[in-house]
């Protein structure tokens, strides 16, 4: 389900992007267990994503015996939340964050190299006042992201709102 407000609305910018990724890279998701990082911190820095935003305060949470959790602040209450899921047979990470940029294709790149899903899903949400608006025009590019095939592209408009909804996947080989 997705909820919207109708009426009146946000009039100052907002907007999300999420990339929801799945069948990750064994040894990167090796990074979030106790056996390879004592801490959150380690954690953090040894698998790079204290470079995806540069600048955030993170509070960063390594679970035992594996796992992990953050969420990192940034100056204008922007922010950035990451969750880990290293098990071979279920391993899943969700990246979530509210800074505002026209193209996220840099950042997309930086959460890709960082945890080299097979598959993922990435969405757009944003209000007619953000820069994120038309966000959308450059995941029309089925040759977007190298190494990945677009599956799925969808695009709605709302009252308020765009979202956009891409999903992408590696070829079987």
């Amino acid at each position: 389900h997705l909820y919207t407000m109708d009426a009146v609305g946000v009039m100052e910018p907002d907007q999300t992007v999420e990339l929801l990724m799945w069948e990750m890279c064994p040894d990167t998701m090796q990074i979030f267990t106790k056996k390879v990082c004592k801490d959150g911190p380690e954690a953090t820095k040894k698998s790079g994503i204290c470079d995806i935003i540069p600048g955030a305060q993170i509070d960063d949470f390594l679970f035992d015996p594996c796992g992990y959790s953050m969420n990192g602040l940034l100056p204008g209450g922007y922010y950035i939340t990451i969750h880990v899921t290293p098990e071979p047979h279920c391993s899943y990470v969700s990246f979530e964050s509210n800074v505002p940029q026209e193209n996220y294709m840099e950042l997309m790149e930086k959460v890709l190299n960082t945890f080299k899903p097979s598959k993922f899903l990435m969405t757009v949400f944003a209000n007619k006042e953000s820069i994120a608006k038309d966000n959308h025009k450059q995941l029309e590019n089925k040759e977007l992201v190298p190494g990945y095939t677009r599956a799925d592209h969808q695009f709605c408009t709302f009252k308020n709102y765009n979202l956009t909804y891409s999903h992408f996947t590696r070829p079987i080989i």
